[in-house]
């Protein structure tokens, strides 16, 4: 959001991984790196067990 390569104004669709593929996705409002506690997840999508 601080490069100004993410909208504001829209919900942002992250998708992450850790070690063998993309294993977790969260729909979040964005925030600026200044107001990091205002950034807002409104729904986990996928989020892997713990096995």
């Amino acid at each position: 959001a601080d490069a100004g390569l993410i909208p504001m104004d829209r919900d942002i669709l992250s998708i992450a991984g850790s070690g063998r593929g993309a294993d977790t996705a969260v729909v979040l409002k964005p925030s600026h790196l200044h107001t990091m506690f205002d950034l807002y997840v409104k729904e986990i999508i996928a989020k892997p067990t713990s096995a």
